[in-house]
Parts: C-alpha cells; structure tokens; sequence
C-alpha cells in the first residue's frame, strides 16, 4: 500500500513550509493555552535574581568606594571583609530562593497576572492596554540554557512592573508576541481565533529603520562618555594621596625636564601640550564609554514591525525592545559638544514617565550616532509617529532679548558692590581684575546661553532648541499635549511676554520669553489636535 502523505489522512496539497507552519501555529497555540494557567519560573531564575540584587546592590554602592579604599588604607581588616561579603551572598541567595518559589504568573482576561512576594504575597493586575515597553534580555549565562529574561514596563510605573526571569526563548517570545498583539487589537477578539503564521511574524511585516556600525558604536561611547562619575569615585580617593611625594619623584621630575626640553620654554607649546594631555585624559576616561556601548549594543538595529519599534543588539547580553509607537511622547534629539565635531547625534524616543516628581523611564528607545542628515529619512520610516514625519529645523525664532538682560543685571550689580567695597578697603589692583574677569566669564556663559534658545512652530509640532557648547532639539507634537501653561511677571505682560509650560506624559518643556502670540497659537493647535482626534494621550 502506498503511505503517501495523502493517504495519511493529509492534504496533499500541502508543502513542507505548510506543515512547518502549522506545526508552529499548534505549538504557538499550546503555549498560549499554558500561559492561561499560572506559571512558575525555571529554578535558574535564582541565577537571574542573584546577579540582578548584587548589580544593585554594586551600581547603587559607588558610593561606598571611597570608605572601603580609606579603611583599606588604615587598616582594613582583610578577614571581616571576607565574612561580610559571604553573609551578604547567602542572604542575597536565600531572598532570590523565596522569591522563585512564591513567583507565579499567568496571562488571564486580557491582563497579566503576577504573583510574587517574600515574607507577604503581592498580586499584580496589568491589563495589557498599559504595556508601553516589553523588553526581552539574554544574559550571557542563559545563552547556553536558550533562555531569557522579559522584562515588562507600563505607562505611568516607576519602575518594572513584571521580570520574568529565565523563560524559554520560544515561551518567552511567544508571551511577548501576545502581550504586543493583545495591546494593540481589540480586546474583544481571543487571541486564538487569529493565529499568526511565522510570516506574519517575519520579514514581511518588518521594516528595517536603522543600523549601526561598531565604528558608529565607538564614537558614541567616545561622544557620549560621561566621566562625571569616575570623578566621583577617584576624588575622595586622591585625597588620600601625597601628591608631592608623587611630582617629587624621579619619574615625574624626567617628565617636567623632557616637556621643558620640548617646549623651550614656549607658552604656546606647552598650552598645546596641555590640550593634548587633556585629550589624551578624556580618551583614556572615554575608553570604558566605548567598551560600553560596544557590549550593549552592537549589533545594533531598530526595525519597525507593524505599530512598534524593536531594537535589539548586545553582546554579552542580548536585548530587544518592543516599544509601541503611540505611546512616544516626545523625539529628543541630544548632541554634545564632542559630538559637534563629528556631526553625530544622539535620538531617543522618550515614553510616559513614572509618578514620582522628575522621575524618567528607565528604557527611552535611543538611536545612537545618527548622522544629520540621518535624521529625517529615519523619522520618514515611522510615519504612525504623532505630528508625521520631520527633518530637523535649520534655523529657530530666538527667545526675547528680555531674558539676557534679566540675568546679566545680577553679576553686573554684585561685581558693582565689591568695587565699591575694595575701593573704600584699599584693595590690590588684583583684586578688581580679578572680579570683573569673573563677572565678564559669567555674563559670556549666560550670553551663549540665550543665543541657544529658541524654538520653532510647525502645523503639527513645535520644536524647542536649547544647549551651552552642546545643543538639543525636543520635538514635541500638538496631540500629545496634556496641558499649556502661561506664566506672566508684571514686566512680562507690558512686553507681551510669557513663559510657557508644555506637559507631556513625559515631563513639561518650558519655553521661555516668548511672545504671546506664540503662546496663544500653541494652545490653538493643541486644542484643535485634540478636538481632532480623540485617542487616549498614552
């Protein structure tokens, strides 16, 4: 007898891509079935919870360096430390051990309910329609389990609302899939009348928007290096040290001698000198920017599939993030001083931020080192974003003179003062120079200042620009303001003058001495993009 696949009771018509895909629908469906129930993590979660606390732990404790190095140096005694950190790992162990045996979670009623807790039992509720972000992570240590780590943000939380732990790569991707589908249809509708085929899933309904080189990754580490911290950390620990037994030794006397040799004395040599050795300084600080973001996100690349934005890259750990594109709030595009120099900006797309006052979400997308002319071809691949489509305002209306003169009055008035005062004192002629070259330095720091505010007035968006040796644009759309603020002084009226307060979801933007006109047409436009369309603000 002929065992064809036919006379097995199959369609004969069907391929191996059919019977590949069905196979996929039906373990796709078994796996939506199981989510129904509460689920429990795979004990390797523990893993996962150990490394999270101690890098909290760690990344919240730089503050601590300082007084272990200065004990160190006292005497710090090498066996108590010991004993510390070993009663600090087994605590941190037992918690994650309560953890993973209280955590439960299932996907029930168009909500995700999760269970957790350690000496009392929490119930989270999260209905799907709250889910602005759903990161998948996949630590270098799970790499070889094939398992990973979803980690789920909602509109409005100030921190992560669920952290799901050691999932199976299919179960977890699977769980994202629903949880973005769900969000984003009708709630009405189950999930297992409209199955979605791998191609649904594909290449097909994906839309690559931006990818990045390593070279493109190291000059955002080199541009974006922020050394802020390191100076943190490293100043109370060279306060420990006896700088003059370091420029009395030999080896820093051969330096001074070979510098003096090179520079023959020449001032100009040795300012140049210096500004290499200050470049030098911040390239050697920049190096960890740039091992940074090599490890975070190469290989990086933003696709658009369907009504979000996934990135993904990492090279120890792996990430994706899946953002929907209606919960943007604002497009922020950030470039600092060094990055200037490269044409290179930094773009995030910034979501609903938490309840705390100046709280900010903790995962805005961002793009690194985007070319200029970038830009617009970038916001063009995301036409669903709120306000369309725009490239990056070659000029901006500068803010009223009003606001310099304010400001230069203070130091003027103050440097008047102590001139009066050192005349009558019988001051030094030092000290005059020396007081007005201060007035001068602050009234020129306040002048650039003004000269990087302004803003621009579009039909469906108002760009604000501000900075100091850097610049950034904050592109804010009309649909998405919550509220306009107008703010007038008794001088600020007579001028017809305001400041005006833009509230987002995702903070306020400030523009400040502005004419009230201006004013006036951004609440228009606000409100007639309301009244147009009246869509929920997340």
């Amino acid at each position: 007898m002929d065992k064809s696949p036919a006379s097995q009771g199959d369609d004969p018509h069907l391929d191996s891509k059919d019977i590949v895909t069905n196979k996929s629908i039906n373990s796709e469906q078994t796996n939506t079935d199981d989510l129904q129930q509460w689920q429990a993590l795979s004990a390797w979660s523990i893993v996962s919870n150990i490394f999270s606390t101690l890098k909290y732990i760690l990344s919240n404790g730089f503050a601590i360096v300082p007084i272990v190095y200065t004990g160190w140096r006292q005497g710090f005694d090498m066996q108590w430390g010991i004993l510390a950190s070993s009663l600090l790992l087994l605590l941190v162990t037992l918690s994650a051990i309560i953890e993973w045996r209280k955590f439960r979670f299932r996907l029930n009623n168009h909500q995700l309910e999760v269970k957790r807790g350690l000496l009392f039992t929490k119930k989270d509720e999260i209905p799907l329609s709250r889910i602005q972000n759903i990161r998948y992570e996949q630590p270098f240590y799970f790499k070889p389990l094939s398992l990973g780590t979803l980690v789920i943000e909602t509109a409005g939380s100030k921190s992560d609302e669920a952290h799901l732990a050691a999932l199976d790569t299919q179960q977890a991707q699977t769980l994202k899939r629903l949880l973005l589908n769900l969000s984003h249809t009708d709630a009405t509708v189950p999930t297992h009348e409209h199955p979605h085929t791998d191609n649904e899933h594909g290449i097909e309904n994906t839309q690559p928007i931006v990818r990045k080189s390593l070279w493109d990754l190291i000059l955002f580490g080199f541009y974006q290096n922020n050394f802020i911290w390191f100076a943190v950390i490293v100043g109370p620990i060279a306060g420990q040290v006896d700088l003059d037994k370091i420029f009395d030794s030999p080896l820093a006397q051969q330096f001074w001698l070979w510098v003096q040799q090179q520079t023959h004395q020449n001032i100009g040599l040795q300012t140049i000198m210096a500004i290499v050795g200050l470049f030098a300084l911040y390239s050697l600080f920049a190096l960890i920017s740039i091992v940074a973001a090599i490890l975070k996100y190469h290989p990086y690349q933003l696709d658009k599939h369907d009504d979000t934005l996934q990135r993904s890259g990492g090279v120890i750990s792996h990430q994706q993030d899946a953002l929907a594109i209606k919960r943007i709030q604002l497009v922020h595009l950030q470039q600092p001083v060094i990055a200037r120099l490269f044409k290179r900006w930094t773009l995030y797309f910034k979501q609903v931020k938490g309840h705390e006052v100046g709280h900010k979400t903790k995962q805005h997308m961002l793009v690194p080192s985007v070319k200029s002319t970038e830009i617009e071809l970038l916001l063009a691949k995301i036409p669903q974003l709120s306000g369309g489509a725009s490239a990056l305002p070659s000029s901006y209306s500068s803010i009223h003179i009003n606001w310099l003169t304010k400001r230069i009055a203070l130091p003027l008035i103050l440097a008047s003062i102590l001139t009066i005062m050192g005349y009558y004192g019988h001051q030094s002629p030092g000290f005059f120079e020396f007081t007005w070259f201060i007035t001068l330095m602050v009234i020129l720091a306040i002048y650039i200042r003004y000269k990087q505010w302004g803003y621009v007035v579009a039909d469906k968006v108002i760009w604000q620009h501000s900075g100091f040796f850097g610049q950034q644009w904050q592109r804010v759309a009309f649909e998405k303001v919550q509220h306009v603020n107008i703010i007038q002084t008794q001088g600020q009226k007579q001028a017809q003058l305001a400041y005006v307060e833009v509230g987002l979801a995702s903070g306020s933007v400030v523009f400040p001495y502005i004419p009230t006109h201006v004013a006036e047409l951004i609440i228009t436009r606000s409100l007639n993009a309301t009244s147009h369309d009246n869509r929920n603000w997340i």
